[in-house]
């Protein structure tokens, strides 16, 4: 069990995947829909935080409502951006972070993150593609899943241990408690926690020939799924250790 640990999640995270977390002894700070984003996204954590080592970054409209509910938690600093619902100024926190390297659109970047990568060592690597948080699936500090062709050439280039999903995995979104027309991103569907992965929905229904399974397996890792679930995006899932 582990009760000293705090993942902010999704609020509209289904019943049955938040009372798996629960018992596997983690606090959940749920996020609310905001709206300073599209429906979709306005709840999922990797749009509206940052997590660099220790430290969270959070977007300001979001950052009384986080730190209060974490006030045992030190590391949490104030971004300099405010998010707008239209791209690319919804994408300034959504940094994909794989081991010492920082994956993203840095022209869009919030100012405050990037600084703080630079301060923390971090390699920036940059793409055109400005939802890489969304879009990366990271599972350990050396190795990630993907869908996107252009960031699967990146992250090989960068000596990272890809698996490259030649497929459009079927990923929902959540729109007002309905499916959204929208497609969901496979880095908000696989999180990694502890010796976890978790997969908010049933892995089998994204997994052809258990490519994921495997991938992750081999890692010795625990998957933890909800079998006959839909998989919904929520924008992962962020782990604070307090």
């Amino acid at each position: 069990m582990v009760t000293n640990s705090a993942l902010i999640i999704d609020g509209r995270m289904l019943d049955a995947e938040k009372k798996k977390l629960k018992e596997l002894g983690y606090n959940l700070l749920e996020l609310k829909p905001s709206n300073s984003v599209y429906e979709e996204i306005s709840a999922h954590v990797d749009i509206f935080t940052c997590k660099i080592g220790h430290k969270l970054i959070v977007e300001p409209s979001r950052y009384s409502e986080i730190k209060e509910k974490l006030y045992n938690y030190n590391n949490i600093e104030l971004g300099n951006s405010n998010l707008q619902s239209k791209y690319p100024n919804d994408i300034k926190y959504n940094v994909c972070i794989i081991g010492k390297k920082a994956i993203h659109n840095f022209e869009f970047c919030d100012t405050k993150i990037k600084q703080e990568l630079i301060e923390q060592g971090y390699e920036l690597i940059n793409t055109t593609q400005g939802y890489t948080n969304c879009s990366i699936a990271v599972i350990d500090e050396n190795s990630a899943i993907v869908t996107d062709k252009a960031l699967y050439k990146i992250l090989q280039k960068h000596n990272i241990d890809v698996l490259y999903l030649q497929y459009e995995p079927d990923i929902k979104l959540i729109n007002n408690n309905k499916y959204s027309d929208k497609k969901g991103f496979i880095g908000g569907v696989i999180s990694r926690i502890d010796n976890y992965v978790i997969i908010t929905g049933d892995l089998s229904k994204i997994d052809k020939n258990n490519q994921i399974r495997n991938f992750i397996l081999k890692r010795n890792l625990e998957i933890i799924d909800f079998k006959d679930f839909d998989v919904i995006d929520y924008g992962g899932i962020v782990q604070l250790k307090l």
